[in-house]
């Protein structure tokens, strides 16, 4: 059975967030303090999410967002505060991992009508009459 936001039941879509860090690099600063100070609090308050910590000499920081669909999303935080990196957490957990797609029309035509685009005034006998008295009044008839 998939996981279904719809009516029933509230399911959590992220499986796993990853923190990657570099132990003494300068652009980890942010995530160092907020491995120390928030993950704790992450793991106490969403226990069906997996928190994985790991280093990575080197590198800049990055968030990896794992979800029960297969999908992951990685999120560079290079030069992020603490704040930053939490807004970041709590959007990876209220998302559903699926991509998003543009509402758009998926057909195209190249001869349009002949009759002309549809208004809502096209059957509004009412407005066809305004326009003739206010015409019949400009021309004195």
């Amino acid at each position: 059975m998939a996981a279904s936001n719809s009516f029933g039941r509230y399911i959590c879509h992220l499986k796993r967030l990853t923190f990657n860090f570099c132990p003494v690099g300068g652009s980890s600063r942010g995530m160092r303090d907020f491995v120390n100070k928030r993950v704790t609090l992450l793991t106490e308050n969403y226990p069906n999410i997996a928190v994985y910590v790991t280093e990575r000499p080197d590198r800049h920081p990055r968030i990896i967002a794992n979800y029960l669909n297969g999908s992951s999303k990685v999120i560079p935080v290079k030069n992020s505060d603490v704040e930053d990196i939490q807004k970041w957490v709590d959007r990876l957990r209220s998302e559903s991992g699926k991509k998003l797609e543009k509402n758009t029309r998926r057909w195209h035509t190249d001869n349009p009508s002949i009759q002309g685009t549809w208004t809502p005034f096209i059957h509004n006998s009412s407005c066809r009459l305004d326009i003739e008295e206010k015409a019949r009044e400009k021309l004195g008839i």
